[in-house]
């Protein structure tokens, strides 16, 4: 090591060699001493390459549990090395240069051979990078970065290993509170989230919560004796000592099971929680006073926890009477599942395969937590939420428990959003550091709207709650506090009588070189406020007209709009913005308002997506706004996430009656819609291929023929086409994604022949009686089956492959209907043929309309294996009927070609009795236009084709659902259908 005492200021003396571990400690001390609180000599000393003799000195040291006088070189080195990554941003760039990470993730993978101490440092320094990494500007806040080196196989082990000491010692217990720092702050990643799931991480996560939940006395009475029953009586754990972190525990519970059913069932199963809030039935003492219990609840799920809820508004108890008068529960849980798949839905699961109700009874954890967040307060509050919003999400709470959320739960997220809106003193604007309850507050306001916004997103109920809270104002206030102007966003060098003159020259090596410095913390709170608040908009405004209006009447478009851009301008209307132009000021503020990364743009493009849907603010606000020029320009970003975000808006700009369809024409989206419905990327060909559907029916004919020939017929024919059939489908390849629709993720599989890899749930651990445990038999089952439904990768790109189907048969839809003339038709319908080739497009309708069994992993052929059988799903079937529809609509010789189908109609006459009832409506109206007699000339077709129909037994179940059927719309259909058949009449 090369290094020498320092002087004021320290200098680096490269010729003196220190020889004794006891001179590197004094040289190092001092050194330390120097930098420490000093801004100006950390950046002198890493320009001087400080950190290269650093990094040599901690490689290649043998670990030690006793801290010996190499330890505390290394120790020195650490600490150091803390200082320096404390220091902000524009250290960043030098500790990567030198590969700071690795080294010093190679002390933390040993932890049980390093001292306390050492390791304890180590995480200090992942910790400041990841700070200095989230508070750095755009380009160098890549968190990714430090999370795919920390979230690997060998490090996790590291942090189970600390996780699990069972002492109370000050250093190990801030060790924890570290390693649930940097789960919480990374880990948000898919890929991540599963990897800290399967290494077991996350129970030993959930036995940190159950130490807390035995330290507050909310133990299940009788839990004891059912843990010793099913062999988890040794998983009750200690109550949770001194300096343990409740709101850290909660933070990295939910950055680990956010948007995952199988995640959130791996915690709520996990063994510590199973042993401490069991499912048994609880009878509270008569002499005791009773606690009021949630109202209107449902069966056997009550228990203990219940009775710590207050009695909702017009409940009464918990009698079987109350139960009685509850709907079926297979209906409840399918309105459910619809209800919050809206917003966000777990990949993979279909909701026909969910766990009968017998074996999907709510965890007692669910109504603990919402215990928790009433009794509790600021960030523990926000994270007991977020747990429980991610268990609602994933349709593991009662369907009743909604409504006890909408009273319960949403009005104290809305609170503690007021409460925490407070003003700024002008004394922080440029203040390099904030005092503790500031930081705390800003955190609490930050959190809660993104938390809210999950919460809300999809539920009617939740978001009436939440209106009625006045939350729509409570977002305009936080959108526009977000966009007020800050003089002077960087950090200011701080003032010194001797200014320094860097040290840096041309050739000097990047791990000198310093990068920018980061901006004062006002900053980064309002950053971060702009993505809370527009994620609160999307989630507001995703169901109901009447708050999407609402919203637009804030006046937030402006605001959202400038959210799109990369380095914003003040937010005004287009009047304010040519009068900006004119003084040319544009520019010049543009740098008053910062850089928005990445999260906040496509925030901002989830937020006009769902604004969007209304046709009024398409009309009015957007057009106003020229929403379409920065939508446009994104959807060349280099950022592929991005990208698709975008193409999300597009569809809604593309769809009928919008004012920007012609605009965006001029522009040349066709051309890069096209082109992008040939992407690897399935998420983006998905959004591609749906705008096109929205763009070819506003166009004419000569524009539909020219948007075909770009899309190229080949093209539209592998869209459509099944993954097994003879035309091949399109490759695709992993990413990450959102449609246009639904907040979800969507992985494609590498190759159909891959195999979930073998599992082991870590819960059964060996022990006897778990093994023979009925109860935990049954946790192990539903564990195992929801690991096939989430992570197949075979099921997750057939999920994906019939999403694209989907769009791309109405592509085909849109193109033959709204014709200006009969002529027209006719004409599209020929055209169509002449590309596709009529005999091919009706091969491939009909086959997707078939019964296809697969072997239990994706595999069309299984030998010795269980098999799949996968049935065509409505949503296709409804695209295939609809073409039908449009091409009988047409003159008799397109109606004779499709009567000539017969293995089609076949296939289409089975599903009259579809429990879809927007299946039989579209085949009433198929069979009905089948039937029409065109003219005089036709009635023998006609005739023949009513024959050709009732030989199929298309007659036959038409009758039947004219005095059967549930829906009204289909009866008449298919009453006007079957007088068709018995009587044509002249079109």
């Amino acid at each position: 090591m090369t290094m020498a005492q320092a002087s004021s200021p320290p200098v680096l003396t490269p010729h003196k060699i220190t020889r004794s571990y006891s001179e590197q400690v004094a040289e190092l001390r001092a050194i330390k001493d120097k930098c420490i609180g000093h801004l100006q000599n950390k950046e002198e000393w890493v320009e001087k390459g400080i950190l290269g003799s650093i990094l040599q000195a901690l490689q290649g040291s043998a670990p030690s549990h006793v801290l010996t006088e190499e330890d505390s070189v290394r120790l020195l080195c650490l600490e150091l090395l803390a200082s320096i990554s404390g220091g902000g941003p524009q250290f960043l760039n030098p500790l990567h240069a030198v590969d700071v990470v690795t080294t010093v993730l190679s002390y933390i993978s040993l932890a049980h051979q390093n001292s306390p101490r050492v390791v304890l440092t180590a995480l200090r320094i992942i910790r400041n990078m990841t700070e200095a990494t989230s508070v750095a500007l755009p380009g160098h806040d890549d968190l990714n970065r430090l999370a795919d080196a920390l979230f690997r196989p060998e490090h996790l082990e590291s942090f189970h290993a600390i996780l699990t000491q069972p002492s109370a010692d000050s250093v190990i217990q801030e060790q924890k509170r570290l390693v649930l720092s940097s789960i919480a702050r990374l880990c948000n990643k898919e890929e991540h989230q599963n990897v800290l799931a399967d290494s077991g991480v996350l129970d030993v996560l959930a036995t940190i919560l159950a130490s807390f939940i035995v330290a507050r006395g909310e133990v299940i009475p009788g839990a004891e004796m059912v843990a010793e029953t099913d062999g988890l009586a040794d998983m009750i754990p200690a109550p949770a000592p001194r300096g343990a972190s409740l709101a850290l525990t909660l933070e990295a519970i939910s950055a680990i099971i956010c948007n995952s059913k199988l995640r959130c069932c791996m915690f709520v199963l996990s063994p510590a929680i199973l042993a401490v809030l069991p499912l048994i039935d609880f009878t509270p003492a008569s002499a005791e006073p009773r606690a009021p219990g949630a109202g209107g609840a449902a069966g056997k799920s009550h228990g203990a926890m219940d009775y710590l809820l207050p009695l909702m508004p017009g409940s009464q108890s918990r009698s079987s009477s109350q139960v009685a008068q509850l709907p079926p529960s297979s209906l409840s849980r399918n309105a459910s599942s619809d209800r919050r798949s809206q917003t966000y839905k777990f990949t993979g699961l279909d909701p026909a395969s969910e766990d009968s109700d017998a074996d999907n009874l709510e965890s007692p954890v669910v109504p603990w937590l919402l215990n928790l967040v009433r009794k509790t307060s600021g960030l523990e509050r926000v994270a007991a939420a977020s747990v429980l919003t991610s268990l609602f999400k994933a349709n593991l709470t009662r369907l009743d428990r909604e409504q006890e959320l909408a009273y319960l739960l949403v009005p104290i997220l809305c609170n503690l959003i007021r409460d925490h809106m407070k003003e700024i003193p002008p004394s922080i604007y440029t203040t390099t550091f904030i005092d503790s309850d500031t930081e705390k507050d800003w955190a609490i306001l930050e959190k809660t709207p993104e938390v809210l916004a999950r919460l809300v997103g999809g539920s009617e109920i939740l978001q009436k709650s939440a209106h009625e809270c006045g939350v729509i104002k409570t977002t305009a206030k936080l959108l526009k506090d977000a966009y007020e102007l800050l003089a002077s966003p960087l950090i200011p060098s701080p003032w010194t009588a001797f200014p320094r003159q860097s040290m840096v020259s041309e050739g000097s090596p990047p791990s000198c070189q310093l990068g920018p410095p980061g901006p004062v913390p006002l900053y980064i709170h309002r950053i971060r406020m702009r993505y809370s608040a527009l994620t609160l908009v999307a989630g507001m405004c995703s169901s109901r007209e009447d708050y999407r209006k609402e919203l637009a009447s804030q006046e937030l478009v402006p605001f959202i709009v400038e959210s799109l851009a990369v380095r914003p301008g003040k937010p005004q209307n287009r009047k304010g913005k040519s009068a900006s132009k004119k003084e040319g000021k544009d520019g010049a503020e543009r740098l008053a308002y910062g850089q928005n990364p990445t999260s906040v743009i496509l925030a901002a493009c989830h937020a006009l997506r769902c604004l969007g849907r209304s046709v009024s603010i398409l009309r009015t606000t957007f057009l106003d706004h020229d929403v379409w020029q920065p939508v446009y320009k994104l959807m060349k970003h280099p950022d592929l996430e991005v990208q698709i975000a975008a193409c999300s808006v597009v569809i809604n700009l593309l769809a009928s009656s919008s004012p920007m369809v012609e605009p965006l024409l001029q522009a040349g989206i066709s051309k890069i819609l096209c082109e992008q419905a040939h992407s690897h990327e399935p998420g983006l060909r998905l959004n591609a291929v749906w705008a096109l559907k929205h763009l070819i029916l506003e166009v004419d004919n000569s524009r539909k023929k020219q948007l075909l020939e770009e899309l190229e017929p080949g093209w539209l024919i592998q869209l459509i086409s099944d993954d097994t059939s003879e035309e091949g489908a399109p490759y695709t390849r992993p990413r990450r994604s959102m449609d246009a629709d639904e907040d979800e993720d969507m992985d494609a599989e590498t190759t159909e022949e891959e195999e979930p890899h073998l599992w082991t749930w870590r819960g059964m651990d060996g022990n006897p009686r778990r093994i023979n445990s009925p109860r935990m038999q049954k946790a192990k089952e539903k564990l195992e089956m929801l690991r096939k439904a989430d992570l197949n990768p075979a099921r997750k790109a057939r999920n994906d492959m019939i999403a694209i189907q989907e769009q791309a048969l109405g592509f085909i839809q849109n193109f033959i209907m709204n014709p200006n003339t009969p002529q027209d038709q006719t004409e599209l319908v020929d055209y169509l043929f002449s590309e596709l080739g009529e005999n091919r497009l009706f091969g491939i309708l009909a086959n997707k309309l078939k019964v296809r069994v697969v072997g239990a992993f994706g595999r069309k052929y299984s030998k010795g294996r269980d098999t799949l059988a996968l049935y065509p799903q409505a949503k296709i079937i409804m695209a295939i009927t609809f073409i039908l529809v449009h091409i009988a609509a047409s003159i008799p010789r397109h109606r004779q070609l499709v009567i000539a189908q017969t293995e089609l109609l076949k296939l289409l006459g089975g599903n009259l009795d579809n429990e879809s009832v927007d299946v039989r409506r579209g085949l009433c109206h198929l069979f009905e236009n089948l039937s029409v007699l065109e003219d005089d000339e036709d009635r023998q077709p006609c005739a023949q084709r009513a024959s050709e129909l009732a030989k199929l037994g298309v007659l036959s179940k038409l009758e039947g659902l004219e005095t059967n059927d549930a829906d009204l719309y289909v009866r008449e259909r298919a009453k006007a259908a079957v007088a068709q058949f018995k009587t044509p009449a002249m079109a």
